[in-house]
């Protein structure tokens, strides 16, 4: 039962609960006479988890203004309160720190998860099927979108021929699983000024699927449709950007994300420098806005986005540094550059030591040189700026050590991180391990959600998908820093929560599918909850250089919490996704609260 209080027959009331606790727990805060803050909100009767080796656990906590001012016994919770203060009995809730998303992109991202979802698909037909429902539900729209398609479970590449026949009266742009790639129909393309004159950006890596002719057939590699759908009028950043962030934060907020380490804004012109930049500000300033309005739901660590080789690193770096002087608060700063030098091992263009399975002689390509990716990070950690580099192929994450460690040389305190870490050679997840390189995962990859593991089987083989593949528990047993998160928009911002991604990390297994079978390896992801817990709270508050002020429980740090309806320790594996959060805070605000 919850009971929640205010003064002044709350000391009563606290005497008589304190009476009836048979509590523990350990506290940091002396039972004694000596003045304490009053609180805004005092928790007692309560498995606080603090993810704080010198005090683990709890049954109460107070927090004043944005601090926690306590963290201990329900006796020691009385001392903090005062004729406002909020007093709530959680009978048994589990508290933990906020949960802190290590890799996502939540401020511009939701555009790309508009119109009809093609996740559940699973032959040509039924995709087929599924966009001739949305279009016949809407006709009334200029434009159809979509998301969601896998060219594996389709059965080819698709064509705008076959979108032609099920949406013949809209411009039609349907994003991929990834969104990397994109299948448009010819109304879309017609729009966009794609015909056989079309130049590919980078033949190879970033292209348009042709014909026996030369004619693009509809299917965009590795954002090559990024122009067409600026030119087709579908792109409106006022609006999409602005709608796509209060939609990704309130969702984040009510699965419990406190903070959110923003690794690049994607819009489709991320790789033109000035438009980028304009977009850039518009999302900043908008952010700070809602920061000024006390209305920001996150805690926003934003990087800027380097994809364009051709664009010289100073320039970038000298922006980044810029953007750090305007917004360098606890809740919106920016300070890092992402690199993104090459696509993804699932659509065949990431760089690989070895050819991939279906094509053994072809071992993927670059975006960006690897030269150039050791300019930007050398360049930008003399200047005191940390680097995400996004890294799927194991050739890239080769180099990419190589070159952090040569950078560290010189700027021992970097803390550049490899993120996705996805087809790694076991020797370098040991280098990383050894050398204490933090890594982010997204362990719903390295499931059967979106056919993963029959698409790994197919594009690596049997023995890369199981030891050189997302491999998360190995890189926790090494020893370095190791964060999750889901990626939006590359996973659904429904799939997105901790709490399932930390089921998948757990058991191999997707979640939302009861059919769903582990992979036959389970070194990758057989883990324990607290290291779990690790991944979504202390680990990635120190990825982004703030473990003094978030990331556990502890006096002094930013009341950033979440509670739970119970104990994860008290459930099964296969139950850890549908624990209910009843509420989110952020520096001592509610973000979040249903049924608290």
């Amino acid at each position: 039962m919850k009971l929640i209080f205010r003064a002044p027959l709350i000391y009563g009331l606290l005497i008589l609960l304190t009476a009836c606790s048979d509590s523990k727990s350990v506290d940091s805060t002396p039972s004694d006479s000596t003045p304490h803050p009053q609180a805004n909100y005092v928790y007692i009767n309560a498995k606080i988890h603090t993810m704080d080796d010198a005090q683990p656990k709890a049954e109460a906590l107070a927090v004043s203004d944005n601090k926690i001012v306590m963290v201990g016994t329900t006796e020691d919770a009385k001392l903090y309160v005062g004729p406002n203060t909020e007093v709530v009995d959680l009978a048994g809730k589990m508290v933990l720190p906020g949960f802190i998303s290590g890799h996502d992109h939540l401020v511009a991202a939701n555009w790309t998860k508009a119109g009809v979802n093609l996740f559940p698909a699973k032959t040509k037909a039924e995709y087929l099927q599924l966009i001739k429902e949305h279009a016949e539900a809407h006709p009334d729209d200029e434009f159809l979108y979509g998301y969601g398609w896998n060219y594996t479970t389709y059965g080819g590449r698709p064509t705008a021929a076959d979108l032609d026949t099920v949406a013949p009266n809209h411009k039609a742009i349907l994003f991929d699983f990834t969104i990397h790639d994109a299948w448009l129909n010819s109304a879309l393309m017609t729009a966009g000024g794609i015909d056989k004159n079309t130049k590919d950006n980078q033949p190879g890596f970033s292209y348009w699927e042709r014909d026996a002719e030369g004619y693009p057939t509809g299917n965009a590699i590795e954002l090559a449709w990024f122009e067409a759908y600026i030119e087709s009028g579908a792109w409106n950043p006022k609006v999409l950007v602005t709608d796509s962030q209060k939609v990704l934060y309130d969702m984040a907020a009510s699965q419990g994300w406190t903070a959110v380490n923003n690794v690049g804004l994607v819009t489709p012109n991320i790789s033109h420098e000035q438009r980028n930049n304009e977009e850039y500000e518009f999302a900043m300033d908008m952010l700070h806005k809602l920061e000024q309005q006390k209305q920001l739901k996150l805690r926003t660590n934003m990087h800027m986005m380097y994809k364009n080789g051709d664009i010289v690193p100073d320039g970038v770096i000298a922006k980044t540094l810029e953007f750090k002087e305007k917004y360098n608060s606890d809740m919106l700063r920016i300070a890092s550059i992402k690199i993104h030098p090459e696509a993804n091992w699932g659509t065949a263009t990431s760089l690989l030591l070895e050819g991939y399975k279906d094509k053994p002689e072809y071992k993927g390509i670059r975006g960006i040189s690897a030269e150039r990716v050791d300019e930007m990070i050398k360049k930008a950690n003399a200047k005191g700026v940390d680097v995400s580099i996004h890294v799927d192929g194991s050739d890239t994450v080769r180099a990419t050590i190589d070159t952090i460690l040569a950078s560290r040389k010189n700027n021992p305190d970097e803390r550049n991180s490899l993120q996705h870490f996805a087809v790694v050679h076991p020797d370098d997840q040991k280098r990383a391990g050894d050398n204490k390189i933090p890594v982010n995962l997204t362990p719903i990859w390295r499931t059967d959600w979106g056919n993963g593991y029959q698409l790994a089987l197919d594009k690596l083989g049997e023995d890369r998908a199981h030891n050189y593949f997302q491999m998360i528990n190995k890189m926790i047993e090494s020893g370095t820093t190791v964060s999750i998160s889901a990626d939006v928009p590359s996973t659904p911002a429904e799939e997105a929560g901790a709490l399932f991604l930390l089921e998948a990390a757990m058991t191999g297994m997707n979640p939302n599918d009861p059919e769903s079978k582990p992979w036959p390896n389970k070194d990758g992801y057989i883990l324990s909850l607290e290291e779990g817990l690790k991944t979504i709270t202390v680990n990635p508050a120190w990825q982004i250089r703030m473990e003094d002020k978030i990331g556990s429980l502890v006096v002094g740090k930013y009341a950033d919490l979440v509670v739970l309806e119970k104990s994860l320790f008290d459930v099964k594996l296969d139950e850890i996704a549908d624990v209910k959060v009843m509420a989110t805070m952020v520096d001592g605000k509610y973000t979040y609260r249903n049924g608290l």
